[in-house]
C-alpha cells in the first residue's frame, strides 16, 4: 500500500511552474521586443525577477510532492519525505526504512504557528521507534484537500504494527511545515481543552476572513 499526493495536485503546481516561468520570460523580453521609453524596464524586470522566484518555489514543491511516498507492506514501513529546507528553500528528504516491529506508537498532532502575524493549523504524523527516536513523517495544513490522508496512514501503520493511534493534543510551534514537512523533535508541551479550542477558533477566524477579503478583492476588480 503506498500513499502519494494525488495526479491532480502534481499536474496543478506543474502548470503553476512552467505558467509563472513563461510569464518570467516574457517579462524579460518585452524592453528587447517593443524598445521605445527604456525608463520603465526596470520595474518590467524586476517583475520579472518575482515571477522566477515564484516558479523556482513552485519547482521546489513540484519535487516534493513527485518524491515524497510512504509504503507500508507486511513487515515494514518504508516512505521518502521532506526532511526541512535550505535557507534557499530547496527541500531535503529522508528516506525512512523501518520494520513495524521497531515502532512502538504511532503519534500525531495539531500544531498551531504563525504565518506573517497570522494563525495557522496543521496536522503533524510521526512514529516512535522502540529504541525512542521520533520519526517526523509529514504534515497536512487543516482544510487543504490537495495533501496525503494522513487519518488513514495513520489508521493504517497503527494497525500494522498493532499499536493505537495516540494524539498528542494542539501544540503552539515555529515549525514551517514546508512542503509538508514534519518535525522530528516534540518537545512542546500541549495547550489545555480551553486554550486549544481558543487557538482552533483564532486560526478559523482567521481562515475566514482571509477569504472573505480575497473574494472582495476579487468582486471589486470584477466590478472596476
Amino acid at each position: 500500500m503506498t500513499w502519494r499526493f494525488n495526479l491532480g495536485t502534481r499536474i496543478g503546481i506543474g502548470i503553476l511552474a512552467a505558467f509563472t516561468f513563461g510569464v518570467a520570460a516574457l517579462l524579460f523580453a518585452l524592453p528587447t521586443v517593443f524598445g521605445g521609453d527604456r525608463s520603465g524596464d526596470w520595474m518590467v524586470l524586476l517583475t520579472g525577477l518575482a515571477m522566477a522566484g515564484l516558479g523556482t518555489f513552485a519547482s521546489f514543491g513540484l519535487t516534493a510532492a513527485v518524491r515524497t511516498r510512504v509504503t507500508l507492506d507486511a513487515q515494514t514501513l518504508d516512505a521518502t519525505v521532506v526532511a526541512g529546507h535550505s535557507a534557499l528553500l530547496v527541500p531535503h528528504f529522508r528516506e525512512v526504512s523501518l520494520p513495524l516491529s521497531e515502532i512502538r506508537s504511532v503519534e500525531r498532532r495539531c500544531e498551531l504557528f504563525r504565518t506573517l502575524g497570522l494563525f495557522t493549523t496543521r496536522e503533524a504524523l510521526s512514529v516512535v521507534t522502540a529504541g525512542g527516536a521520533r520519526i517526523g513523517l509529514f504534515s497536512n495544513t487543516l482544510g487543504n484537500a490537495s495533501t496525503l490522508p494522513l487519518d488513514e496512514v495513520a489508521d493504517a501503520v497503527a494497525a500494522a504494527a498493532g499499536v493505537p493511534v495516540t494524539d498528542d493534543g494542539t501544540v503552539r510551534t515555529k515549525g514551517s511545515g514546508l512542503y509538508g514537512a514534519a518535525s522530528s523533535s516534540w518537545s512542546e508541551s500541549p495547550l489545555d481543552q480551553a486554550s486549544a479550542s481558543k487557538a482552533r477558533r483564532i486560526a478559523l477566524a482567521t481562515a475566514q476572513i482571509c477569504t472573505a477579503l480575497l473574494l472582495l478583492t476579487f468582486l471589486l476588480r470584477a466590478c472596476l
